[in-house]
C-alpha cells in the first residue's frame, strides 16, 4: 500500500486534525471579531455533525436536530445560571446538563420512531413536527428556575459566558479564549464518532442504513442500534445548544424555527453527507461565504447570491465538497475492485466446509427442527399461504417447488419473520417463534438467504463476512477468524478487498451464502441460491447444500428441477399456497397433477 493510499484511508483522522491544528494556531492572531463569528460557525458544525450521523450513516433525515440543539441549550444554560456560581467555571455545567437532556428527548423521540419501526417518510415528518411543536410552545412558555427566567418570546437571557478557569475569581474568556475553547471540545467530540464509526457500532449503522431487513437477518436487533444512534446525536446537538448559549448570552424561541431546522441538512450536504468532518466543513463555507457577501462585496444581494453558490454546490457536487476531494483523489489510486475482475468460479474446499459446520455445531448446538402448523397468511383476497402444516427434520435436504405464485417464498418469509402470520405457529426447536422478530428467530438458529442476493454493496467481502460473523461471535478477533475461514472456502481471497457491489450476480450469491454460513445456523433457508450461477457453480452449490444437510435442517426454494434432483431429498410441491403433493423427485416427475400445474401435461414434457 502506497503513501497516498494511507493517507487517503485515514484522512478522517488526519486532515481533521491538521485543521484543528490550523485553527488553534490561527488564534493566536486571528481577529477578534472573526473569532466570535467563526466560533458560531464551529458550533453549527458540530450541530450538522450530529445531523450527519443519523442522515449521512444512518439513513434517516432528521429535522429534529434544533429541537435537541434548543432544549440542551436552554436547559445546559438554566443549569449554569444557578450551578455556575458555585465554581466559577460554567462548562461543567452546561455542556453535560445540555448533552444529556438532549441525549433523553432525542432517545424519547428516536423509540417512538424506531421500535414502532416507521418508515423514512414517517420519521422525517415527527421529528419536524417535534420542532414546529416546539418552536410554537416556547412562544409563550415562560418559567423561573432559581436565578433563570425563562419569559416566553422574551428568551432566556444573562446566561454566563464561557469561563474556562475555576475559583469565585475566575473570568470570562474573550472571543478567541471561547473560539480556542470551542475548537477543542468540538475536534474532541468529533474525534470521538469517528472512532466510534470506524469500529462495529459504526458498521452496524451503515449496514442499517444499506439494507435493514439484511442487518436484522443477521441477529441485529437494529431498533436498538437506531435508538442508540439518535441518542448520541441528540447528546452532539444538545452540547452544541449549550456551547451555543454560552456563545450568545442568550437564547430565544427561533432556535427552533424553520430556517433553523432547514439549515442544518444544508450545512452537511454542502460539506458531504456521511463524511462526518463535511458538516464542519460546510458550516464555514456558508458561514465564510456569508461573512463576505454581507461585508458589502456584492452589493447588498448577499441572501440572492448565497442561494444561486448553494443550489450549483448540491446540484454538481453531489457529494458535497469533502466527498468531491475524495472522488477526485480515489480516482488516483490503483483500483481496489480490479480482483473482482479476475475472478474464477467458486469451488468449494469439502474440508473446509467440513470443518467449520462441525466448529459451528460444537459452538451452537445440533440441528434444530422447523416445523409449522396451519401456517396462514394473506394480503387481502391474497393467500400465499394456506393452512400449510410441516415438519422439516435435520439429516437431508428439502425441496420446495411449485409454479410461480405458489407461496414457496411467502412460506420462507413467514417462517423467518418478515411476514408475520395471521394464525397458525412456527416453532425452532422447542421454541414457539410464531411471534418473535426477524432477530430473535436469527438468534434461535434460523439463517436464510432470500431470493435475491443481499449483501452490503458499499462494503468489501471481508467486512460483509466479518459483520455477520460478529452477530454471532460478539468479538471482533473471533469474526474475523470466522471471516477468513469462510473467505478460503469460497476461495475469495483475493476478492476479500473488493467492494461486494463490484462482483458478478453469481458470486455475490455466494457471498450471501457465506454470511448465513458465518452465523452457525441450525436451519438453513435457500430462496434460488442457484439463480444466476453457471453450470460449475450449481453443481458446487448442490455439493455445499448436501453436506450442510449432514450438520443441518436445509430447506431450498428452487425452480431448476435438475439442480433439485442431484440435491437427493424430499420434495415438497405447493400450489395456491397449500401443499399439493410431495415425496422424492422422480416420483412427482411422473404424477399427472404435479405435471397440470408445473410442468406441464405429459403429452407437453
Amino acid at each position: 500500500m502506497g503513501l497516498s493510499e494511507k493517507i487517503y484511508r485515514n484522512a478522517g483522522l488526519i486532515f481533521p486534525l491538521l485543521a484543528t491544528g490550523g485553527a488553534l494556531t490561527a488564534a493566536g492572531f486571528i481577529d477578534p471579531y472573526l473569532a466570535y463569528v467563526a466560533t458560531s460557525w464551529v458550533i453549527f458544525g458540530l450541530l450538522g455533525l450530529s445531523l450527519d450521523l443519523v442522515w449521512g450513516r444512518g439513513g434517516l433525515l432528521s429535522l429534529g436536530q434544533t429541537a435537541f440543539y434548543g432544549l440542551g441549550g436552554y436547559f445546559g444554560s438554566i443549569i449554569a445560571i444557578n450551578m455556575a456560581p458555585l465554581t466559577g467555571n460554567t462548562l461543567v455545567w452546561s455542556l453535560p446538563a445540555g448533552a444529556i437532556f438532549g441525549a433523553a428527548s432525542a432517545g424519547a423521540l428516536g423509540s417512538i420512531i424506531f421500535l414502532a419501526r416507521m418508515g423514512p417518510l414517517q420519521a422525517t415528518i415527527l421529528s419536524y413536527t417535534f420542532t414546529l411543536l416546539l418552536w410554537s410552545l416556547t412562544q409563550s412558555f415562560k418559567i423561573t428556575i432559581g436565578h433563570a427566567v425563562v419569559g416566553g418570546d422574551n428568551g432566556l437571557s444573562n446566561i454566563p459566558g464561557v469561563v474556562p478557569g475555576f475559583g469565585q475569581g475566575a473570568e470570562s474568556a474573550g472571543p478567541v479564549g471561547v473560539f480556542v475553547t470551542v475548537v477543542i471540545v468540538s475536534a474532541a467530540i468529533y474525534f470521538l464518532c469517528w472512532w466510534l464509526m470506524r469500529g462495529t457500532f459504526g458498521r452496524v449503522i451503515d449496514c442499517i442504513r444499506i439494507d435493514p431487513q439484511k442487518t436484522e437477518l443477521l441477529g441485529y436487533d437494529i431498533r436498538k442500534y437506531q435508538v442508540a444512534s439518535f441518542s448520541l446525536a441528540g447528546a452532539i446537538a444538545g452540547l452544541a445548544g449549550a456551547m451555543f448559549g454560552a456563545w450568545a448570552n442568550y437564547l430565544n424561541p427561533s432556535i427552533f424555527s424553520v430556517q433553523e431546522a432547514l439549515l442544518v441538512p444544508i450545512y452537511v450536504l454542502v460539506g458531504g453527507l456521511g463524511t462526518l468532518a463535511g458538516a464542519f466543513v460546510g458550516a464555514f463555507a456558508i458561514g465564510g461565504l456569508s461573512y463576505y457577501l454581507g461585508g458589502g462585496a456584492v452589493g447588498g444581494q448577499t441572501t440572492l447570491i448565497l442561494g444561486i453558490v448553494l443550489i450549483l454546490l448540491v446540484l454538481f457536487l453531489k457529494n458535497g465538497l469533502v466527498g468531491a476531494v475524495g472522488e477526485l483523489w480515489r480516482r488516483t489510486l490503483p483500483d481496489p475492485n480490479a480482483a473482482a475482475r479476475d475472478a474464477g468460479a467458486v469451488l468449494i474446499d469439502p474440508a473446509v466446509l467440513e470443518g467449520i459446520l462441525v466448529e459451528a455445531e460444537e459452538q451452537a448446538g445440533p440441528a434444530k427442527r422447523l416445523a409449522t402448523v396451519d401456517l396462514y397468511k394473506h394480503f387481502g383476497g391474497v393467500i400465499p399461504v394456506n393452512k400449510v402444516a410441516r415438519t422439516f427434520e435435520p439429516g437431508r435436504p428439502y425441496s420446495l417447488i411449485g409454479p410461480n405464485g405458489a407461496g414457496k417464498s411467502s412460506y420462507l418469509k413467514v417462517c423467518v419473520g418478515i411476514y408475520m402470520p395471521e394464525a397458525g405457529s412456527v416453532t425452532v426447536g422447542d421454541v414457539d417463534a410464531t411471534n418473535a422478530p426477524i432477530f430473535e428467530r436469527v438468534r434461535q438458529g434460523i439463517g436464510v438467504k432470500n431470493q435475491k442476493p443481499q449483501i452490503f454493496g458499499e462494503l468489501t467481502v471481508d467486512e460483509n463476512l466479518s459483520i455477520a460473523a460478529f452477530a454471532r461471535t460478539r468479538d471482533r478477533q473471533a469474526a474475523a477468524d470466522v471471516s477468513r475461514r469462510i473467505l478460503a472456502m469460497l476461495g475469495f481471497e483475493r476478492q476479500a478487498k473488493v467492494q461486494a457491489s463490484a462482483l458478478s450476480h453469481g458470486q455475490q450469491q455466494w457471498l450471501d451464502i457465506g454470511m448465513v454460513l458465518c452465523l452457525a445456523p441450525r436451519v438453513v433457508l435457500l430462496d434460488e441460491p442457484a439463480a444466476g450461477m453457471t453450470n460449475e457453480e450449481t453443481r458446487e452449490l448442490s455439493s455445499l447444500v448436501r453436506t450442510l444437510a449432514r450438520h443441518t435442517t436445509v430447506i431450498v426454494v428452487e425452480h431448476d428441477m435438475e439442480f433439485v434432483r442431484t440435491l437427493e431429498g424430499h420434495v415438497t410441491v405447493l400450489h395456491q399456497g397449500q401443499v399439493f403433493a410431495e415425496g422424492d423427485i422422480a416420483a412427482l416427475r411422473t404424477d399427472d397433477r404435479v405435471l397440470d400445474i408445473y410442468l406441464g401435461r405429459r403429452e407437453h414434457v
